[in-house]
């Protein structure tokens, strides 16, 4: 029963991941910027330009966020679409239009408002508080100052503030919602009988000919695909791992940083809970008695405890919660244990539960962790601050080396003293290697592929691969797409027509044998047990055969339909009955509250639209949107 008396919170999740930063760590981002800074503005929203550097930064933090969400399935190309990149722009317009919409409207945001959500951030909370030494590592590892942060919160809050409204509850009619509910909740009781392509494989073959004529026809199915291989060499704080510890620096860092190793005060107690039944006023007369019993006699609280204590789980144990510290137990229950003394008898304490009667029955003070059992943990940290330190102040020399002298990595690999690696199969998604792809990530790739190092045969840039991790690269060979050769890909166009054809087999058969059933008594036999299948529980079938067997006229069943997959299999569906339930009144209102937030954000585009046309907004630039630059010339974004 501890854990009912442990304190429950609603986080909010403002900051969805804070970096909880060593005492000694410093990072940065060490890059050179080669980019022309003239004013070559892809769009213009009223008064406001978006240029190519605002979508490339824009387009890097969505790269990286689906590469958090998507893991082994990311691809660096993703975003290179057409599609992709007006999205990225729509995004930036919107932004910008709602900035100057809410400046032109005086919607505003007060500092103290943005501070208090700041300071409600789960990330940012220590013991049930506002952490200020956390906020102040988020910020380093933002690279931001407070007002800085504090300002931007502002401008968010505001713009969200412009569409709240826009975007709030939409009206939708009680049919639309029921005939919803009807399209994905209605079922169909089928049986199936399926005629697999992969069973008339041995009935089929594909010569030369037909081979050779499919190549002919097809050829650009058959590229070999473009890569690169490449060398690369790596900065980190690992090169600068050498560091001779200084004691006299861990002994002091030890006692400046003396509350890191001291263990807060907890507390043990004991209580007996009075709930509150159906008569408060009865249960506190209740506590105050059982209160006024055990203060005449401690030695009877464990006796009490389990005679009258509704925390059953206690009660077994003469009341007994054990040692906790501050943050554990609900508010009121905690500030009365922590303001008694040992032995004190305190109560009754209210709380959500009922009445508390509590007995502290001991006390572990705050004491510091001596100094030989944390000194291995400081050693640690200390190399690695002094290591990252060393990293930061040779960062810009190693930035500076692969652009100066681009011609080759040997320098900098003579000057750190690093090993130069060799990739292969460096393809414009990146390396297969999980591994691998962290250090030759999407950027290090866009590098390789840019005009520097594709045609000019330099190094890259120093890019930063992840926090204080520099990589710089260079092309050592490139191999653009070409034709495959027919012997090397004849393999795999038999293999493609001969499940075709067997897959044409697999119709006829089941077109036969859809016919012979037409004529049959009894048109059940041969197909399997039956399932009522529907669009929210579709019982592992195709997509194809549940919207064939769905779209059966209810009103003709039983019915035999025939469906082609897209596996080249053919099923047979046994359509035999069809139901519909009444949908609950949760369902209604969970649909509608679906409903409507689809279209109020059909409303919230509606009004972004409108704003941006108030504000004149022009695409000044539209081949950059495919990948061109005003001349005709592929982006580097």
């Amino acid at each position: 029963m501890l854990q009912a008396f442990r304190e429950h919170k609603r986080w909010l999740m403002l900051i969805a991941t804070v970096l909880i930063i060593p005492s000694f760590v410093v990072t940065g981002i060490y890059s050179y910027n080669r980019m022309n800074q003239a004013d070559n503005a892809i769009a213009k929203v009223g008064e406001v330009s978006i240029t190519p550097e605002q979508f490339d930064y824009a387009k890097r933090g969505q790269l990286e966020r689906l590469r958090q969400t998507l893991g082994e399935n990311f691809r660096a190309n993703m975003l290179e679409s057409p599609e992709a990149r007006e999205d990225i722009l729509r995004a930036l317009i919107d932004d910008a239009a709602l900035m100057q919409t809410a400046a032109a409207e005086y919607v505003a945001v007060s500092e103290a408002e943005a501070i208090a959500f700041i300071k409600s951030a789960a990330g940012l909370q220590k013991d049930g508080k506002f952490s200020p030494e956390l906020y102040q590592q988020f910020l380093l590892g933002q690279g931001k100052s407070d007002q800085q942060f504090v300002a931007e919160i502002q401008r968010d809050l505001s713009k969200e503030a412009l569409v709240a409204g826009v975007a709030g509850t939409y009206p939708i009619p009680k049919a639309i919602v029921q005939q919803m509910h009807d399209i994905l909740t209605e079922a169909r009781f089928v049986r199936t009988m399926t005629f697999r392509a992969t069973d008339h494989l041995d009935e089929v073959s594909v010569s030369d000919e037909e081979a050779k004529a499919y190549y002919d026809a097809h050829q650009k199915e058959f590229l070999s695909t473009e890569h690169i291989k490449a060398q690369y060499v790596v900065l980190s704080p690992e090169n600068f791992r050498n560091v001779k510890i200084n004691p006299e620096e861990i002994r002091n860092y030890y006692e400046q940083n003396l509350n890191r190793w001291t263990a807060p005060e907890e507390r043990r107690a004991s209580h007996i809970l009075i709930d509150f039944g159906s008569d408060k006023a009865a249960a506190l007369k209740k506590a105050e008695a059982v209160l006024a019993e055990v203060k005449a006699d401690p030695k009877r609280f464990a006796e009490l405890a389990k005679q009258e204590s509704a925390d059953t789980g206690s009660a077994e144990q003469g009341g007994d919660l054990d040692f906790f510290g501050r943050g554990i137990m609900t508010k009121p229950f905690e500030d009365a244990v922590f303001a008694a003394k040992k032995g004190d008898i305190v109560g009754p304490v209210e709380t959500e539960f009922g009445y508390h009667v509590i007995y502290v029955t001991d006390v572990a003070p705050s004491k510091p962790m001596p100094f030989d059992e944390v000194k291995a943990q400081i050693e640690r940290e200390y190399v690695e601050q002094m290591s990252i330190r060393e990293f930061s102040e040779h960062a810009d020399e190693f930035t500076n080396i692969v652009y100066e002298q681009s011609e080759s990595l040997e320098p900098v690999a003579e000057k750190f003293g690093l090993k130069i690696e060799t990739v292969d199969n460096v393809t414009r998604e990146g390396v297969k290697d999980p591994a691998l792809a962290r250090i030759i990530n999407e950027h290090v790739v866009e590098s390789l592929y840019g005009a520097e190092c594709l045609k000019e045969k330099r190094n890259s840039s120093a890019i930063e691969a992840s926090a204080n991790v520099l990589v710089a690269a260079r092309v050592l060979e490139y191999h653009p797409t070409e034709e495959l050769a027919f012997e090397t890909v004849k393999s795999r166009i038999v293999q493609k027509l001969r499940l075709e054809k067997a897959s044409e087999e697999a119709r006829k058969a089941g077109e036969a044998k859809l016919a012979e059933l037409k004529g049959a008594k009894d048109a059940s036999q041969g197909f399997s047990e039956p399932l009522w299948v529907s669009r929210q529980n579709p019982q592992g079938q195709a997509e194809a055969v549940l919207n064939a067997e769905l779209a059966v006229d209810a009103a003709k069943l039983p019915v035999v339909i025939g469906t082609r997959t897209a596996q080249g299999d053919y099923v047979l569906s046994r359509v035999e009955e069809s139901r519909r339930r009444p949908a609950s009144d949760i369902e209604m209102r969970s649909l509608t509250q679906e409903l409507s937030s689809i279209y109020g954000e059909a409303d919230r585009y509606g009004y972004l639209e409108a704003i941006e046309r108030k504000l004149d907004t022009q695409i000044v630039n539209p081949k950059f949107l495919s990948g061109e630059d005003a001349n005709g010339e592929e982006s580097a974004s």
